[in-house]
């Protein structure tokens, strides 16, 4: 499917996707369950009493809860990455909490009109063309619409990489992987539009 156009990728990703998209199953999200099935699941949700201010989280928080000052939230000084790898997290989970950011920030940008957003998630995109591989996260495709839509080889074979781990254990999507597609769709079709 690697030379395919946005809207049949769209298509191709809920085909996957939706037969294991089922309304109310557990998620396995932790603490992004909430903001997550809020954004991409369209479920009602109540806001926190103070808004979430950092990491990924903050940012699918941001995408229904407008006090989430996400510049700041981005702002952190890395050498190419969103987020900072820390300290204490291992590759496989700051890399899946990175492309997590990636995906949500990538909706924030077209929803906010943000260039200069959009711009630094080019930049992070490459970066991890350079820096990541695919399969250094948990085997979730999150983000794989950015790296579609970045359009060269290089980002295709990532996206590609990307859905075939979410595959991989049962030939096709758990839950959550499921949901994730279905959003990363609508990024697709927004973007054919």
């Amino acid at each position: 499917m690697s030379s395919e156009s946005p809207a049949r990728w769209a298509a191709h990703l809920r085909r996957l996707a939706e037969p294991a998209a089922i309304s109310g199953v557990p998620l396995g999200a932790g603490e992004l369950d909430a903001p997550f099935r809020a954004a991409a699941c369209g479920e009602a949700i109540d806001l926190p009493a103070e808004p979430v201010q950092a990491g990924e989280l903050a940012l699918w928080w941001a995408r229904v809860d407008e006090r989430v000052d996400v510049d700041r939230v981005i702002s952190a000084p890395t050498d190419g990455s969103l987020l900072p790898q820390g300290l204490f997290r291992t590759i496989e989970v700051w890399t899946d909490a990175e492309l997590s950011a990636l995906h949500a920030l990538w909706f924030l940008a077209r929803a906010r009109r943000r260039d200069d957003w959009m711009q630094r998630i080019t930049r992070v995109r490459d970066w991890h063309l350079l820096r990541t591989q695919p399969d250094n996260a948990t085997n979730r495709p999150w983000a794989l619409h950015v790296f579609l839509l970045g359009g060269t080889g290089e980002c295709v074979h990532y996206a590609e990489t990307l859905l075939h781990n979410c595959l991989t254990l049962t030939g096709r999507p758990d839950p959550l992987s499921a949901w994730i597609l279905l959003d990363a769709a609508r990024g697709l079709e927004e973007a054919a539009s």
